[in-house]
């Protein structure tokens, strides 16, 4: 672990563009300006997002213009009995609760250019990723496939962070001929879109592929399977929510972006690197923004999140027994079936470190009953990111042999510093040869 070079939500902020210049003010009533308690900021066309303490977990709350909150004659005073507010940001808020779904998804596209800038495939000449968007290859090819939130950069960036994943890295790039990444973006399309852009980029790659995927990733590679013939010879899934995550379930999201955040500010505070919490913390934070108003982020009012709905990447990936995209993956043999490999985990923090001290709320089923689930997102064993039980089924047509499959157990390791687990990487080293 290192100690961050900067605040994580600053970088949150730069990556996701939270904050927004302030614009023209609103030109109010004469009767609104005459009101004795009026100032110059009551004008502010834009909307807040704070970031919130309560005792130790991180809350969203979306806080509407002052201008509108003026007109509806509403009190910002709840704001502070929420909790000491850590961090806000100010953004123009055009309304999505009163927008189609096509404005919503250009918002996700927006925020998809942002996580992950360098779509499409890219391939290693030896000292960097170049834009390859249809090479013509032949020989052993190896691919790597990024999660949500993440771009591939993020393999490099970690196996550089030990000496046997910096020894790994090397060993690759001579076993392999050659060496590609799919960065597709996670948000605003399903993986099984991805999986169709991904096939049409191999079209011209022969021999043998072996597939190395991390997280959301794995499920891209999993509808290429099932629906192309590929030239796959090994896939590798690593923390990948193959059975869905409870992360996604429409009715968890407002708890999972609190859940993102609270985890966020634990690990940043633990002084873990930036490359690993960064992600999490820039994808809630632009999830939050985009639908703080539709979520009534901050309300105690009972809600649905059927926004879910409206993020395809999220969607895909729900953790119930109705997901139709689940159930269409699993439904027959897929039309290539490689051999499988898969690494799980469970997060457990060994650290008895007071910034821990929230983590029986996160992580204990019973406590959140008594709570009435507010905190809730997960049931059972997970990564802090995906179901532990889910990253390794593959439904009653292939499977992942005992052999094959590496469960890291309870222990520090979580969803974005696997390939810095030196366990990881000799089982990746002993299977991608």
């Amino acid at each position: 672990m290192s100690a961050l070079p900067i605040n994580i939500w600053d970088e949150a902020n730069q990556r996701v563009a939270l904050d927004e210049p302030q614009g023209l003010p609103l030109r109010l009533p004469i009767q609104s300006r005459r009101r004795r308690s009026y100032t110059r900021d009551m004008s502010d066309s834009r909307a807040h997002l704070h970031l919130v303490d309560d005792d130790g977990m991180r809350r969203w709350i979306y806080e509407p213009p002052a201008a509108e909150q003026l007109r509806r004659r509403a009190s910002r005073a709840h704001i502070a009995r929420s909790g000491d507010v850590l961090r806000s940001f100010s953004y123009f808020d055009s309304s999505y609760a009163d927008r189609g779904p096509n404005q919503i998804t250009q918002a996700l596209t927006a925020l998809d250019a942002r996580l992950t800038p360098n779509q499409g495939l890219r391939r290693w000449d030896g000292q960097q990723w170049v834009r390859d968007d249809a090479p013509a290859l032949a020989g052993k090819t190896l691919l790597l496939v990024h999660g949500t939130f993440s771009n591939s950069d993020m393999y490099v960036t970690q196996w550089a962070a030990t000496p046997e994943g910096r020894q790994l890295w090397t060993d690759l790039q001579s076993r392999y001929k050659n060496i590609l990444v799919f960065d597709h973006p996670t948000l605003s399309v399903a993986p099984w879109i991805n999986a169709l852009d991904l096939h049409a980029a191999l079209r011209n790659v022969t021999g043998r592929i072996d597939v190395l995927s991390h997280s959301r990733g794995g499920l891209v590679v999993s509808w290429w399977l099932r629906l192309t013939p590929s030239r796959a010879d090994r896939v590798i899934f690593v923390g990948s929510p193959l059975d869905g995550t409870s992360l996604a379930s429409p009715y968890r999201l407002r708890a999972a972006l609190d859940h993102l955040a609270t985890i966020a500010d634990l690990l940043a505070a633990g002084g873990e690197a930036l490359a690993t919490v960064a992600p999490i913390a820039a994808g809630a934070a632009g999830l939050a923004k985009i639908f703080g108003r539709v979520l009534k982020l901050g309300s105690s009012l009972p809600l649905v999140d059927a926004a879910v709905a409206m993020i395809p990447g999220l969607a895909s990936q729900q953790r119930t027994n109705n997901n139709a995209e689940t159930r269409c993956l699993f439904a027959e043999k897929w039309l290539s079936t490689p051999t499988f490999s898969a690494v799980a985990a469970n997060f457990e923090p060994s650290t008895t470190a007071p910034l821990w001290r929230v983590w029986d709320r996160l992580k204990n089923a019973g406590a959140q009953v008594v709570a009435g689930a507010a905190d809730m997102v997960f049931d059972g064993p997970n990564d802090l990111v995906v179901d532990t039980a889910a990253m390794n089924f593959l439904g009653a047509h292939q499977a992942v042999q005992p052999a094959d499959f590496l469960n890291l157990g309870n222990g520090n390791t979580y969803h974005t510093t696997y390939f810095q687990d030196t366990r990881v990487t000799k089982f990746l080293d002993q299977r991608l040869r």
